[in-house]
């Protein structure tokens, strides 16, 4: 929230040394440092004085409560939050809190500490803090300047009123608050007692550094004065003017100040802001193996998409069939599954579902032919399971019925037997590669069900709501991290059989609206848990309004050589333990490279995404398996007396592949955490802007917008989209006075500008 300098003592006014530097995140925080003398500013040497002030991000106050000697009078912290809505900050009480001070009668005295923007210049500050007296005058007038320091308490008592902004954002928001203000008789704003002096305060601030200090805006400010009910007296409304003025001074000498002539005028338009980050990078499809190239290139001419969506999802479908047959070794003690997280976000109508259909009919195609040939062997081994199951309840009733003592040992070793056979019984199933939707409950079943190895494939993100708890309040997403990295899962049920997963393998290909993205990356538990780190983001650019109903198929051929791949894959069994995948000489240095960039951007550009980033160097080495297997055609699949004739390698070409895919992970996961849920906004106001663009209106108002743009249906919808036009810069209001335009709530009529260079 803000810094604080503390120092090694406690009530000493003497003392000018604070050295000690805190960070204020929390209570636990501000009690430490508050349990010394200290100081809300940084000071050159650490030595407080005006002259050494170097700049803060704290605004601190004081409030003593000796405006009156009527305790009805007397302000509390509930009362600075009415008087600064929505504005965060912390309180501190005094070490005179509650206790009677110089024959007086007790009563409360608090620090209040408001975080704000850095400020370095000490004028400024001190100019900050009168115009926050102006709008509270309870505050210690006596503490107002840029060197005050407070005395630390002993056990301090603290207080956060958290809020959605600074000291900083409240003084220049660009429309008032509007609490404790009520509707006229006539529809006209009242400001009522109780909150006239913030109310003002905040309207002379905005008013004069957005129209200067000219009589025009003096005139505003009465005029907004005329709204109180009862009437400041004429006395403070001066007051209240003359801090504004003063601030407004110390503004106009900032850096990036803007005049009210270029506010108001006809400045020099700007270039607006783009509405969307840098573009997304396209898959490096070349990367593929040729197979995968191939059939991820026509999946996308055929469905008209962006390849990304095929290759991405190519890529996941290859490692959902290589189950947990295979490991990839980095290093001596260093080995990685190649079971994939990954994720397609894009809007709906972008035929997600389209191209995973595509991708995962041929794995239909082989569960379908697979258990239709193995019928038979399925229902004989569960009629001989049975069977088992039968003679060993069969035994154990006979036992009962002749008496413990009556059993002779081979009784017992016929029912040893018995068990010893159901105990290393192997049950031939049906197979089953992949899920749907799925609860965690069933996906551990589906696990233990199926040698440890299963995956989830959906064209909806619905496994995200499961996740967080719409459909449960308990939801346990151990098995998502464990089946992840290939830990053991372990899950005891009463009343019912526990069940025992060793190195569970999980893949996951799923596509999901931008919005879905959003609630998972804004979820505190998945992210500290590690979740959202183990997904390989795509956003792909959308191809909608340029798409074509005469389209290329895809071809025979090209299917055929992919629905070859899928089969040769999913006919591999393992024995024993898993297949290592080693790398060659070259792609172990490669890879060590890899490992040294990343590892510098872990502290440096890319430390805020270090969750996500400190796993892409494994995710790699995961895709760089995925790309050997699928780069060789295994010829003596279930043969288990003949070894294949194409090793399963990682050279040092497939290493380079597997790191340009990775850096393309890299970039959109970025895009992922750090702009998801904004698009589908962004996608509005490009729709907006291109009809601007079409009918080329040098003004516009909320009418014109609704009339250009059918799909705006309200007055309310066609304002915000006014106002997100105005904040990237490509319209400004004009036509409208300034009781309008500063009023609280939106102004009636307004004109908008439009920014010619949209045209360009």
């Amino acid at each position: 929230m803000f810094t604080i300098y503390y120092s090694d003592v406690l009530g000493q006014a003497e003392n000018c040394l604070y050295p000690h530097k805190a960070e204020i995140t929390d209570k636990a925080s501000l009690v430490k440092a508050v349990s010394r003398d200290y100081v809300c500013a940084e000071y050159m040497n650490n030595y407080r004085s005006g002259d050494n002030f170097l700049g803060s991000d704290c605004l601190a106050v004081d409030c003593d409560n000796d405006h009156s000697e009527n305790p009805a009078k007397w302000v509390t912290p509930n009362d600075v939050a009415a008087a600064f809505p929505g504005v965060t900050f912390a309180v501190h009480y005094s070490r005179f809190n509650l206790r009677e001070k110089n024959g007086k009668l007790a009563r409360p005295k608090f620090h209040v500490l408001f975080p704000i923007d850095y400020v370095a210049d000490a004028e400024l500050y001190s100019s900050m803090k009168k115009l926050v007296n102006s709008i509270f005058p309870y505050f210690d007038t006596q503490a107002l300047d840029a060197a005050r320091f407070f005395f630390g308490t002993k056990n301090a008592k603290v207080e956060i009123h958290g809020g959605k902004m600074n000291l900083t954002d409240f003084l220049d928001a660009s429309e008032p608050f509007d609490e404790n203000m009520s509707d006229g008789k006539y529809g006209e704003r009242v400001i009522s007692k109780g909150s006239r002096n913030a109310a003002m305060s905040h309207f002379a601030g905005r008013i004069i550094k957005k129209f200067g200090d000219t009589d025009e805006a003096y005139q505003g400010f009465l005029e907004e004065a005329a709204k109180c009910d009862p009437p400041l007296p004429a006395g403070e409304l001066q007051t209240i003017w003359r801090s504004a003025r003063k601030y407004y001074e110390k503004i106009k000498k900032q850096p990036g100040y803007v005049s009210p002539e270029e506010y108001n005028g006809d400045a020099k338009w700007e270039e607006p802001l783009p509405f969307e980050s840098e573009k997304m990078p396209d898959f490096p499809i070349d990367a593929l193996p040729s197979v995968l190239r191939d059939y991820a290139a026509e999946v996308g001419k055929s469905t008209q998409t962006p390849v990304d969506m095929a290759a991405v999802a190519c890529l996941t479908a290859c490692s959902a069939c290589m189950r947990n047959l295979y490991k990839v070794e980095g290093k001596s003690d260093w080995m990685e599954p190649t079971n994939l997280y990954s994720v397609i976000i894009a809007e709906p109508s972008e035929r997600k579902s389209s191209v995973i259909r595509f991708i995962t009919k041929p794995i239909d195609d082989f569960i379908d032919e697979f258990n239709k040939a193995h019928s038979v062997d399925i229902e004989m081994s569960r009629a001989r399971r049975q069977r088992l199951e039968n003679k060993k309840n069969s035994l154990i009733s006979q036992r009962k019925n002749k008496g413990e003592e009556k059993c002779s040992e081979d009784f017992d070793d016929a029912l040893r037997s018995i068990v010893d056979q159901i105990v290393n019984f192997k049950d031939i199933k049906p197979m089953r590669v992949y899920v749907d939707d799925v609860t965690p409950e069933k996906l551990t079943e589906a696990l233990a069900e199926n040698d440890s190895a299963i995956s989830i494939i959906s064209s909806e993100g619905g496994i995200f709501d499961v996740l967080s708890g719409t459909y449960s309040n308990k939801v346990n997403i151990d098995v998502f991290l464990k089946a992840y990295s290939g830990e053991n899962i372990s899950v005891d049920r009463i009343m019912r059989q526990s069940i025992s997963v060793r190195n569970a393998c999980l893949t996951i290909l799923l596509s999901a609206q931008p919005i879905v993205i959003s609630e998972l990356m804004s979820n505190k538990k998945f992210r500290h848990r590690g979740l959202t780190a183990r997904f390989l983001y795509t956003t792909p650019r959308s191809l909608v309004g340029s798409r074509s109903l005469n389209c290329e198929p895809v071809s025979a051929a090209t299917a055929s050589k992919y629905k070859s791949l899928i089969y040769n894959i999913l006919q591999e069994q393992r024995h024993g333990e898993a297949e290592i995948i080693h790398l060659t000489n070259n792609a172990k240095q490669t890879l060590s490279d890899f490992y040294d960039w990343v590892e510098k951007r872990l502290a440096g550009e890319f430390s805020m995404y270090s969750d996500w980033l400190g796993k892409l160097v494994g995710n790699t080495l995961r895709i760089a398996g995925v790309l050997a297997r699928c780069s060789v055609f295994k010829k003596d699949i279930g043969d288990a007396i003949f070894e294949c004739d194409n090793d399963v390698v990682i050279d040092d070409e497939i290493m380079n592949s597997a790191i340009k895919i990775g850096r393309y992970f890299l970039v959109h996961a970025v895009s992922a955490y750090g702009s998801m849920g904004i698009r589908s906004d962004f996608k509005t106001l490009l729709m907006v802007l291109e009809k601007l663009k079409e009918k080329r209106p040098t003004s516009v108002t909320r009418r014109d917008i609704m009339r250009f743009c059918h799909w705006v249906s309200s007055a309310d919808e066609a304002q915000n989209i006014l106002n997100s036009l105005e904040d990237y810069g490509y319209v400004r209001m004009t036509a409208v006075d300034i009781s309008d335009k500063l009023r609280c709530g939106r102004p009636k009529n307004a004109v908008y500008s439009v920014n010619p260079k949209i045209f360009e």
